[in-house]
């Protein structure tokens, strides 16, 4: 029997009215010094037009925000010394022009190298002409450009930088791909190099791990919008399930298909994921601000920083809807969600624009930075620290004072990792003009710098081969050693481990047989330890699903599990397979019914939208008898957002639901 304050939640639900988001407008610009030229500021692309009108616009078009100056550049070795840190921080020059430019985005591999993204075809993509230009600046090209190798070339490049003496400083660096045409990330793994150029995502083959693809790039996806070059998708990162997860920027549309999975239509800002194997691509949540990050914790739980202000970011339950700015970016792809989540609640420094953040679990920086929001804002030139708390089911922060503070205004982190060795990695555009709403072409293309922020006494730990984590090789390790690194305190080495050991496990490598005599028993020993709670219960959980051994028989004996994360992820697991067993779907609503964990229940109203009906109804009827949910800052929303999926195709149950009054 429903409540009558379960009614009144449905009711709620059912009511939801909209809001309007704004940003907060940028800073006013500075003064130039004497040294400026404002004159030589004046630069266009050529044949960047497609008509009179297009011309025109570019030429009179006055930018907006931070559209910089021509002050000179400080040396890099000059600039790292402007840094003031707090808290026993330090800042260290890892790289500086011309060994990288306009860095955009960093990743590291299973060698522990940092693979960067240099942006240098920003803004405009080569070979395009803009005949349509609407009141945003976003333009409307001529044509849609070819994939690799049959494009126009363009100025893009991928580098990888490594540490050939082992001294934990990247010291030589190489370029991989070149001639690349509007590149935003590049990840490694899964036998080759994964490269998000939209409108494509590519993958470069290289099963020899040698750096040189072993043939052209195949295009998994495409259809992703160039609209506006600074809101592109972007932000590649492994999930620990298998997916390869990305985001989306704000004022770029996208009508994206793979081999499987067709015409999958957004507008604007979400999270997105892609699995390699499966080749279904689908939206794993909706909104935020200009979605230019992406961060998974050591939980699997997903988050994004903003351009928005008085707030750190965005969390993302998977299903999700979130704010966006309507009127700029377009409505939510589901007419009937009747409601959006906010940017996560914050107390402190209220200025726009943490775009980019992770939450710190590196193990190197003190104590008192683990599981804190480190975020970089480039307009204000400063790098935060904010404490990360539960608020109902979703987070809230609170700052810390600024942690890396210059008076440098080219200073303009636009990425942020932590990286191999534990210490977050920095990448600095280095320009004084931030602003995108500006048609000219006069950023400062010869400058860009990385940074790496660790504690002033520091220490890195050593691998088990002895070496630094950023000149280790994850593939020459033996099964052994990678479940060692499964407890690991830095998240990157365990969740490299978890990659590295499922790659092993999905491609019959022979050494895994010193190990384990099967497959199955491999499965059987990663399960026991999931079972049994220990360290690196979460980790064993994913190797045992994406390797194929989730069955139903393991999914009910992990819903009992004393640890409420691997409940949440059983949930999860269930809900990405969209088909249960009948005696999987009971438990679920017994566990709606009982669980403890708020995140639990958050996770089994996502679930539930992705089930069948029948599985899915008794879910959400569990739930909306929940009382001590209805304040909650997200669950009233889910649970309607799992209800309102199954209106569509059962209406006959959604009614009978509800049938007893």
């Amino acid at each position: 029997m429903v409540s009558s304050r379960a009614c009144g939640l449905v009711l709620f639900l059912g009511l939801a009215v909209a809001g309007i988001w704004s940003f907060a407008a940028d800073p006013p610009a500075k003064i130039p010094s004497k040294d400026a030229q404002p004159g030589k500021r004046d630069v266009f692309k050529e044949d960047l037009a497609g008509n009179a009108e297009v011309e025109k616009i570019i030429k009179t078009f006055e930018g907006k925000g931070a559209v910089g100056d021509n002050t000179p550049p400080t040396p890099a070795t000059e600039a790292v010394k402007l840094f003031q840190t707090t808290d026993g921080l330090k800042v260290d020059l890892v790289m500086e022009e011309p060994q990288v430019r306009q860095p955009l985005y960093m990743s590291f591999d299973d060698r522990g190298r940092m693979w960067v993204v240099q942006y240098l075809q920003y803004p405009f993509p080569e070979g395009l002409k803009v005949v349509k230009y609407d009141q945003y600046l976003r333009a409307v090209f001529d044509k849609v450009p070819a994939a690799p190798p049959n494009h126009v070339h363009g100025a893009d490049r991928i580098t990888v930088y490594e540490d050939t003496d082992a001294d934990g400083k990247y010291d030589t660096s190489k370029d991989v791909i070149t001639g690349l045409n509007i590149t935003s990330a590049v990840l490694q793994g899964h036998g080759g190099i994964w490269v998000l150029n939209p409108p494509y995502l590519l993958f470069y083959p290289d099963a020899n791990r040698d750096d040189i693809p072993d043939g052209d790039p195949v295009v998994h996806l495409s259809g992703f919008g160039l609209e506006d070059t600074h809101s592109v998708a972007n932000s590649l990162a492994w999930g620990p399930d298998g997916w390869l997860y990305g985001a989306n920027g704000s004022t770029t549309t996208a009508n994206v298909s793979s081999e499987v999975s067709k015409n999958v239509k957004f507008m604007g800002q979400c999270i997105w994921r892609y699995h390699p194997d499966t080749k279904v691509f689908e939206i794993y949540a909706e909104g935020g601000g200009n979605t230019f990050s992406l961060e998974i914790d050591e939980a699997g739980r997903v988050f994004s920083g903003t351009n928005g202000g008085g707030t750190r970011g965005m969390y993302y339950p998977q299903g999700s809807y979130g704010i966006k700015g309507w009127a700029k970016h377009g409505p939510l792809t589901n007419p009937y969600a009747f409601g959006w989540f906010e940017h996560m609640r914050h107390e402190g420094d209220g200025d726009r624009f943490p775009q980019t953040f992770v939450i710190y679990e590196g193990g190197l920086l003190p104590e008192k930075f683990n599981r804190t929001v480190i975020s970089a804002n480039a307009l204000h030139n400063r790098v935060w620290a904010s404490e990360l708390m539960p608020d109902t089911s979703t987070y809230r922060t609170k700052d810390f004072p600024a942690i890396v503070t210059t008076p440098d205004r080219w200073f303009r982190p636009v990425d942020l990792k932590v990286g191999p060795d534990g210490a977050v990695y920095l990448a600095d555009w280095y320009d004084t003009r931030l602003s995108h709403v500006d048609p000219r072409d006069n950023w400062h293309k010869e400058s860009g710098r990385i940074y790496r922020i660790a504690g002033a006494e520091s220490v890195p730990t050593k691998a088990p081969d002895g070496h630094p984590w950023t000149a280790t090789d994850f593939t020459k390790f033996d099964v052994e050693t990678l479940r060692s690194l499964l407890s690991n305190s830095n998240k990157w080495v365990r969740q490299t481990a978890v990659r590295t050991l499922c790659e092993r496990l999905s491609s019959g490598d022979p050494s895994v047989g010193k190990t384990f005599p099967s497959v199955q028993a491999a499965h059987d020993s990663f399960a026991a330890v999931a079972k049994a709670n220990g360290p690196g219960a979460l980790e064993s959980l994913w190797i045992v699903a994406r390797t194929g051994g989730f069955t139903p028989d393991l999914a009910l004996q992990l819903l009992g599990s004393p640890n409420p994360e691997i409940r949440r992820w059983t949930v999860r697991l269930i809900g990405d397979e969209r088909r249960t067993s009948d005696a999987v779907a009971a438990r679920l609503a017994q566990l709606s019914h009982d669980e403890s964990y708020v995140q639990v229940r958050s996770q089994l109203a996502s679930t539930a939208k992705r089930l069948p009906s029948k599985y899915a109804l008794p879910i959400v009827h569990e739930l909306l008898k929940r009382d001590e949910d209805q304040t909650d800052l997200h669950l009233p929303m889910l649970i309607w957002w799992a209800l309102e999926a199954q209106c569509g195709g059962d209406r006959a149950a959604v009614l009978e639901l509800f049938g007893d009054k």
